[in-house]
C-alpha cells in the first residue's frame, strides 16, 4: 500500500498516528490478538500485567462480538489520541460507544501507549 510522504523525515517509516489507529481497528475486527500485540507499547503491556499479551488479549476481547470504527484521529508532534466507536453485536439502537486510545511515536514508530475509557458523545 502506497502512501504519502509527511513532511520531514526521521528515518522512521512514512506511518501516520491514523495507520496505526486504523490497523488497530482491524485487527480487533479480526480477532488479530498477534497484531494487537504488536501495536501495544512494552509500557503498555507492563502496565496491563500481561505476561503473555495475546492470550491476555483474546481473553479480554471474549463474549460478545464487537466491531470497532476509527471515528477520528488528533495529532500533535510525537503523541496522538484516537477515538473509536465500539458496537456490540445483536446491540439494537444505542449498542454503540465511543473509547480513546492514546499513541505515542517510539523509535520512528507509532504505538499504543494507553487504553482510555468511554467518551462522551
Amino acid at each position: 500500500m502506497a502512501l504519502l510522504a509527511g513532511c520531514g523525515d526521521d528515518g522512521g517509516s512514512d506511518e501516520t498516528a491514523r495507520d496505526t489507529a486504523q490497523a488497530y481497528v482491524q485487527a480487533q475486527n479480526q480477532g488479530d490478538a498477534g497484531k494487537i500485540c504488536e501495536l501495544y507499547s512494552d509500557q503498555l503491556i507492563q502496565s496491563l500485567g500481561a505476561t503473555n499479551c495475546e492470550a491476555f488479549v483474546k481473553e479480554h476481547t471474549a463474549g460478545v462480538p464487537t466491531t470497532f470504527t476509527l471515528v477520528g484521529v488528533e495529532e500533535s508532534g510525537d503523541r496522538a489520541t484516537a477515538t473509536l466507536r465500539a458496537s456490540a453485536a445483536g446491540e439494537i439502537g444505542g449498542g454503540a460507544g465511543r473509547l480513546r486510545i492514546t499513541l505515542e511515536r517510539q523509535d520512528g514508530e507509532w504505538q499504543i501507549t494507553r487504553l482510555g475509557g468511554p467518551v462522551a458523545d
